[in-house]
C-alpha cells in the first residue's frame, strides 16, 4: 500500500482538521461558570480589583448632600497558565493513520472548555477554607467584617440542604445591606438565582425549588425562587454535601473569571524541528491562561452541608 509523503502540504492539511475538531469542541461543554461568574477581560499577568468598601446613598436632596469618603479595598487575581502537549508519530502519518488522532483533538479542545468549570468546582471546595474574599476572610465565613461595619455578618451555614435551610439561606441573601443600612436589593430575577449543589443533592434541590405542590399538599413556598444548578465533583470525600445560593443577576456576580489568553492549539511541526528530527514526533501543544477568583460576598451564601439538616 503506497504510503503518504510528508511535506508541507500535508502536515498543513492535518494541522487544520486537528485545529477544526478542538476549536469546535470548545463550545462543546456545559460552560457553567457563564451562569456564575462575571467574566473579566486580563492584560497583564494580575489583575487588582479595588472594591469600594461604601457608596454615598443617593437620597432626597435637602439642605445638604450627604458625602462619604471612599475606602478602597484592594484584591489581586493572577493568573494560571494551563497546558498540554499531544503527540502525533510520523510514522502514523506516513501509513495514513492520522485521522485516528482527529477525535483525540476533538476530545482535548472539549477537556480544554472543561477547565474553567473544573478550576470553578476546585474553587468552591476551597470556598469555606483557604479561598479567599476580599477581606482576607474565607469567601464563606461567619465573620466578615468590611465596609467599615460595627458588627460582623455571615454568609456562612453548615446543616445539609433542606427546604428550611434553603429558607434561612434565602432570608440571609435578601436582608443584605451596605455600610449604611442600605438594602442591596439580591435575588429580584429568580431566573438568574442558583442553587448549586453536588450530584448526591440534586433530588433534594428539585423537590425544594421545582415542585409547584408539596408532597403533603398545598403550594410550595419555594418554587421557582431558584435554578437548580448541579456540578458533578463538588462533593469532597466523607459525608459533607457542600451546597451554595448565588444571586448572580447584578452587575457584579459573587465570583470572577478572569481570562487573560483563551484556549488556543499550536502544532510544533517544522520538518526540521528537534522533536521531529530525533524522535520522529509531531507535537500539538493546548494553552489558555485564566483565574477563578471571588467577587462579592454579598451575593452568595455557602453551607458546608457538615451538619445535619
Amino acid at each position: 500500500m503506497k504510503g503518504v509523503v510528508i511535506n508541507t502540504s500535508v502536515l498543513r492539511d492535518i494541522d487544520a482538521g486537528f485545529q477544526t475538531n478542538f476549536n469546535r469542541a470548545i463550545g462543546n461543554v456545559p460552560a457553567f461558570y457563564k451562569k456564575l461568574c462575571m467574566s473579566v477581560p486580563s492584560v497583564t499577568a494580575e489583575n487588582v480589583y479595588a472594591w469600594l468598601a461604601s457608596l454615598p446613598a443617593i437620597s432626597e436632596k435637602t439642605a445638604e448632600i450627604i458625602k462619604t469618603r471612599l475606602q478602597v479595598l484592594g484584591q489581586s487575581v493572577l493568573n494560571k497558565e494551563f497546558a498540554g502537549i499531544v503527540e502525533v508519530p510520523r510514522t502514523a502519518i506516513e501509513d495514513d493513520q492520522y485521522g485516528v488522532f482527529a477525535p483525540t483533538a476533538a476530545l482535548w479542545g472539549q477537556r480544554a472548555g472543561q477547565s474553567p468549570d473544573l478550576e470553578l468546582i476546585k474553587w468552591l471546595g476551597l470556598s469555606f477554607t483557604t479561598s479567599k474574599s476580599y477581606d482576607g476572610k474565607p469567601f464563606f465565613a461567619a465573620d466578615h467584617k468590611a465596609h467599615g461595619r460595627a458588627a460582623a455578618w455571615s454568609n456562612l451555614g453548615t446543616k445539609k440542604l433542606s427546604a428550611t435551610n434553603f429558607q434561612l439561606a434565602y432570608a440571609n441573601l435578601r436582608d443584605r445591606r451596605d455600610a449604611a443600612g442600605v438594602p442591596l436589593f439580591t435575588l429580584l430575577n429568580p431566573a438568574q438565582v442558583y442553587l448549586v449543589v453536588c450530584s448526591d443533592d440534586e433530588a433534594t434541590a428539585d423537590s425544594i425549588v421545582k415542585l409547584a405542590t408539596l408532597a403533603g399538599g398545598g403550594e410550595n413556598p419555594n418554587f421557582n425562587k431558584a435554578q437548580v444548578l448541579v456540578l458533578p465533583g463538588l462533593q469532597p470525600a466523607g459525608a459533607a454535601r457542600p451546597w451554595f445560593l448565588l444571586d448572580c443577576g447584578g452587575e457584579v456576580k459573587p465570583i470572577i473569571y478572569q481570562e487573560r489568553v483563551k484556549f488556543e492549539l499550536t502544532a510544533n511541526m517544522s520538518l526540521t524541528a528537534d522533536k521531529v528530527f530525533n524522535d520522529d514526533l509531531f507535537s500539538w501543544k493546548a494553552r489558555g491562561r485564566f483565574a477563578i477568583a471571588g467577587g462579592l460576598p454579598e451575593y452568595a451564601y455557602g453551607s458546608t452541608g457538615a451538619d445535619a439538616a
